[in-house]
């Protein structure tokens, strides 16, 4: 009898020991928790690694946007230079025989009219982007060389159209005495929504910066 309570107890022991742990409600809460951070963070990385390219190429177009109104600038102090002289031979009536004429200058004021045009619609489908990527952005000290260089390349591009729509304005008159009236608005029109749409490029540019902050 005694050998048998013996063997009892000592399976009793056994049993007992090769029984699992039940975990503690504290332990698999922490357990939970650092599973969910770690996928948060795997999240958050993946996140950055998309988004990375999209900041770049964003300021990429955006250099080149600069690039691009700078040229215009150019071309429409030129294109004022010759309106005024087609507009002083005959004002109203630009090209007309027998009086001195720029065979070139209705396809060239047209030309910069289109190239603006684009531009304007252009920025506006960056500027849409760049809205979805700052209303989505959560904080990543990875994205803040990138978002710094967009935000450098949307006040450069602010500082360009703004240059721009003064030229325009003044230059309007110009484009309005040489008979090019409708290019006269479509360019006062075109060069204040590119300007506007640079403003906004800019305080985008300055909310993702914050947002990937740390």
């Amino acid at each position: 009898m005694v050998r048998i309570l013996s063997a009892v107890l000592v399976l009793s022991a056994v049993t007992a020991s090769a029984k699992p742990a039940i975990p503690s409600f504290e332990h698999s809460a922490a357990q939970l928790q650092a599973s969910v951070a770690a996928l948060r963070a795997a999240q958050v990385q993946a996140k950055g690694a998309s988004s990375g390219p999209q900041i770049s190429a964003m300021t990429w177009d955006l250099e080149r946007y600069g690039r691009d109104i700078s040229g215009m600038r150019d071309d429409l102090r030129w294109l004022q230079q010759r309106l005024r002289r087609q507009g002083n031979a005959q004002p109203g009536r630009p090209g007309q025989p027998g009086q001195p004429s720029d065979p070139s200058l209705r396809w060239d004021v047209q030309r910069l009219t289109r190239d603006l045009a684009q531009l304007s619609r252009d920025a506006q489908w960056r500027l849409n982007d760049l809205r979805f990527l700052a209303s989505s952005a959560e904080k990543d000290e990875t994205l803040v060389p990138a978002a710094t260089r967009l935000l450098d390349a949307a006040r450069r591009l602010k500082s360009d159209t703004n240059w721009f729509a003064m030229d325009a304005r003044f230059a309007y008159w110009d484009f309005q005495r040489a008979g090019y009236t409708f290019e006269a608005m479509d360019i006062d029109r075109n060069s204040r929504d590119v300007d506007t749409n640079a403003q906004n490029l800019e305080t985008e540019a300055d909310r993702l910066l914050a947002k990937v902050r740390p």
